[in-house]
């Protein structure tokens, strides 16, 4: 009888893992938890801005990292669950949407010049700090008073398996039990100018950087990536308050 209830534990979670493993997840920005800022009412404003593509630099290091060493690729495996006395296995990637195999994932759909500045729109829409807001791919198409330039530093992704030293084998029954079964850490570090687009000078500019984790557990899968879209909200908030403490 307890024979069949441990097979049956780990058949079961085989499946909900091998199901969770072949999901895609997407940067949504629009639906992701969090307000954007408002900063002032509508028709407050009077500024135009048009909104760039942003600048994908995770090659070459945020600011202060002059001596970055970029490593292309995931570090790190999954497979070392397998071996016994092991509390964890995991992986690290410095560019999650080009690789598989997260933890509860299978893939990441993320277009790091489009998204970001998609959600860089949005909030700039929700401040009211500009009288219209828009998207321009280059410079011919940004017939407004500003550029908001953006560059994405990093996007680190960290994920883990929890099989608590009995290796992959054993370890579902404590999944099935509530024990959790893993962790990811998502890593945002972008930076933001305003340019005056008419004499080309950047007049603000602002850094964030900032991580966040969930815990997985065998029933609730598929947030792997879940905290990208709300540290870009954070991000945004963050420096439009600072860019209207500039403005003022």
């Amino acid at each position: 009888m307890k024979k069949s209830l441990l097979l049956s534990a780990v058949c079961g979670a085989v499946l909900l893992l091998a199901g969770g493993c072949t999901s895609v997840a997407k940067f949504d920005y629009s639906s992701a938890p969090g307000t954007m800022i408002r900063l002032q009412e509508q028709g407050g404003a009077d500024k135009t801005v048009a909104v760039m593509p942003f600048m994908d630099q995770r090659s070459l290091g945020g600011p202060g990292e002059e001596l970055y060493v970029y490593k292309p690729g995931d570090s790190g495996s999954f497979y070392w669950g397998f071996l016994p006395l092991f509390p964890f296995a995991g992986v690290e990637k410095t560019e999650p949407e080009k690789s598989k195999d997260f933890v509860t994932l299978g893939r990441y759909h993320l277009d790091v010049e489009q998204d970001f500045a998609d959600a860089a729109m949005q909030s700039l829409k929700a401040s009211n700090l500009f009288k219209s807001v828009k998207k321009a791919n280059n410079m011919s198409q940004a017939d407004t008073d500003y550029i908001w330039r953006g560059k994405v530093y990093s996007t680190r992704y960290s994920g883990h398996y929890y099989q608590y030293c009995i290796t992959y084998f054993l370890a579902p029954v404590l999944w099935t039990l509530g024990a959790p079964m893993g962790d990811s850490v998502n890593e945002l570090w972008v930076g933001f100018e305003l340019v005056e687009r008419r004499s080309g000078k950047v007049v603000w500019t602002y850094n964030y950087r900032n991580s966040d984790y969930v815990n997985h557990w065998l029933y609730r899968q598929g947030e792997d990536v879940s905290m990208y879209p709300q540290l870009m909200k954070q991000a945004m908030n963050s420096a439009l308050r600072d860019l209207a403490g500039n403005m003022q």
